[in-house]
């Protein structure tokens, strides 16, 4: 087993103390396992929300004929923005 040190703000450090506590029963390697694979899903997530969204940009291009460099990066920004309201 490797012990992992991380800095982090202390609320956040006890937080995740607590978490551990109740739902994992102090076990910490199976919360941070918890934690670890809902990261990678986020991930995942993120990389297939690109793809819908490069594919949404590939089906305009076809359906218009063109698209400009100005209407491909505001739905590159609405997409941000609507990340960014959902706090990821």
């Amino acid at each position: 087993m490797t012990e992992l040190t991380l800095k982090v703000d202390d609320d956040i450090a006890l937080k995740f103390k607590e978490i551990s506590e109740q739902k994992f029963h102090g076990d910490e390697t199976v919360a941070f396992k918890f934690a670890l694979k809902h990261l990678l899903v986020e991930e995942d997530r993120d990389m297939f929300r690109f793809e819908q969204i490069f594919e949404q940009i590939q089906d305009e291009i076809k359906s218009a004929g063109r698209v400009t460099d100005k209407e491909i990066d505001t739905l590159i920004a609405a997409y941000r923005q609507k990340k960014k309201a959902r706090g990821k």
